[in-house]
């Protein structure tokens, strides 16, 4: 789709809202689908589940001593400190 249709199918969606909108609930429905469809997607998201698994494991691995899986805080602070 070029920009130049991307805009003209815009428009049109505007002036439908503006021409065939006239409750304040759905103006407040789409205002709320809008945002949702247009908020920031991060490209990894957990279940409370999953981190509290991934945490449990992680522990786990630090408490036999399993050193390989991990990094501590003060060699974090030295690869990303300047």
């Amino acid at each position: 789709m070029t920009l130049l249709e991307l805009n003209a199918k815009k428009a049109e969606l505007v002036q439908t809202i503006l021409n065939d909108i006239d409750s304040e609930e759905v103006l407040n429905e789409l205002s709320q689908m809008v945002k949702k469809l247009t908020a920031p997607k991060y490209p990894c998201m957990h279940s409370i589940e999953e981190l509290r698994s991934s945490a449990a494991d992680a522990l786990q691995a630090y408490k036999k001593g399993d050193g390989k899986h991990f990094t501590t805080q003060e060699e974090m602070r030295k690869r990303h400190t300047s």
